[in-house]
């Protein structure tokens, strides 16, 4: 039976490669999947003639009306680019999907183009993913998301979107009280002195969320360590720094000098973010300390809460003396398979996702900022023109926390949250987190430079 089988596959062959010498405009038929659910993608010629299935790999693309017009555009920009080609859509909704690309990329069955989550060194280590130094917009990457894309000097990586987090404020507000957008640290003393003043709470903190204290503090820490030094959190894990400097030291006594002057709601410790958000959007707080997502939440608060709506404006923390640098962050990244048959075709899909026809509306759909620089976007929300216009004139980088154990750094939130209580501020109390570093460094998987 095995031998009558292996015959019959052998004519098959035959026959296809003769139909094709005698009629080279005859398309053959992609491979069907296998049992397991995946399809190989069949090979096809860098001359277009042949129809091929390419498969690509995600766990975000949902029925949300901005993922379905992602798919459509891409589809289209594909069909142009490559006539022959037809997309597959591999979609593992959820966590499962990261484990399940991790084992078709052990057995060779991985999706020929997929997303993926901060993979880009791990993958690229392994032999993964292929070289996309080559393509156009490779070198138009923003610098400050290179971890997300780079692996020893090779761009391996498209990422999507550029998310960043920072101070959202009420334009109305400051407009009222004639504030400009403060450039440095003691600017934005003023501004707090002159929203107090007016019978407003500076700024909507919900560190009942520990999450919450933990970005602002991150966020608060980046200028004023990459200040002192551009590898700051490396200087950190090598020694050459320590948590108990003048950097972490300059944001604790700030945090304490807010609290003393009623620049933070007195709730502060006591409410959770959704509530934090309420007193922002409710305009009785006029900045809050949140992710990209603000923007978001603020047009359904209005929506939904009540709440006179309020145009809202971003800028990122800065030191005394005005320095700002901002920490990115990358939810997807696009990348080929290295062991694709369809290297050409697969190249070709990852540069239409990366036009401006395609990669625009998807970066304004999702509410975050290109990763490649020059792209000029409108946004409906003009917070997110505010954003992008500082992400593309802002210093940014990896966060320096990536650097420390957790234990470290719960640590210094632990400080960070009793400071922001009231109470005052001692230096001593670094000196806990600093003995963590030392003891539980080797626990840090060193980012990939």
């Amino acid at each position: 039976m095995k031998k009558r089988k292996t015959l019959l596959l052998s004519i098959t062959l035959l026959m296809t490669m003769a139909l094709s010498a005698c009629g080279g405009n005859e398309a053959q038929s992609p491979k069907e999947s296998g049992k397991n659910g995946s399809a190989e993608s069949a090979p096809a010629s860098d001359s277009n003639d042949n129809a091929f299935t390419i498969r690509v790999g995600a766990w975000f693309i949902d029925d949300r009306p901005y993922m379905q017009e992602f798919k459509a555009n891409i589809e289209k920009a594909y069909k142009a680019k490559q006539p022959n080609g037809t997309i597959q859509w591999d979609i593992t909704l959820g966590d499962t999907y990261s484990d399940k690309l991790k084992a078709e990329l052990a057995s060779d069955t991985a999706p020929d183009v997929f997303f993926h989550q901060g993979q880009t060194a791990k993958f690229g280590e392994v032999g993964y993913l292929a070289d996309l130094s080559g393509e156009s917009w490779a070198g138009k990457l923003n610098p400050g998301t290179k971890s997300s894309y780079l692996f020893q000097d090779k761009v391996y990586s498209l990422p999507m979107g550029v998310a960043s987090s920072g101070i959202w404020y009420n334009k109305k507000i400051f407009s009222d009280l004639g504030i400009q957008v403060p450039k440095s640290w003691p600017e934005l003393e003023k501004a707090f002195s002159a929203i107090k003043a007016a019978g407003i709470t500076p700024v909507a903190a919900g560190f009942k969320d520990i999450w919450t204290a933990q970005m602002t503090f991150n966020l608060w820490m980046q200028p004023y360590g990459n200040e002192s030094s551009p590898t700051y959190g490396k200087d950190l894990y090598e020694g050459k720094k320590t948590l108990e400097g003048p950097e972490v030291q300059a944001v604790m006594t700030h945090l304490q000098e807010m609290v003393e002057k009623g620049y933070l709601n007195k709730t502060a410790l006591s409410i959770d973010w959704p509530q934090s958000a309420e007193l922002f959007t409710s305009g009785k707080a006029a900045m809050i300390v949140q992710g990209p997502w603000m923007p978001g939440t603020a047009k359904e608060n209005f929506q939904t809460k009540g709440h006179a709506a309020f145009d809202l404006g971003y800028f990122p923390f800065t030191t005394d003396k005005g320095y700002a640098k901002l920490s990115l962050g990358i939810d997807q990244s696009l990348s080929v398979n290295a062991k694709t048959k369809l290297m050409q075709q697969a190249k070709d899909l990852v540069n239409v996702i990366a036009s401006p026809e395609v990669y625009g509306p998807f970066n304004v759909g999702g509410g975050t900022v290109p990763a490649i620089q020059g792209m000029q976007l409108n946004y409906p929300d003009t917070a997110l023109n505010d954003l992008l216009k500082v992400v593309e004139e802002t210093d940014s980088g990896m966060g320096y926390e990536s650097y420390l154990p957790a234990s470290a750094l719960t640590s210094l939130v632990e400080t960070f949250t009793k400071v922001a209580s009231g109470i005052k501020f001692n230096p001593d109390d670094l000196a806990e987190a600093q003995k963590k570093l030392e003891k539980d460094k080797g626990t840090v998987i060193v980012p990939a430079e």
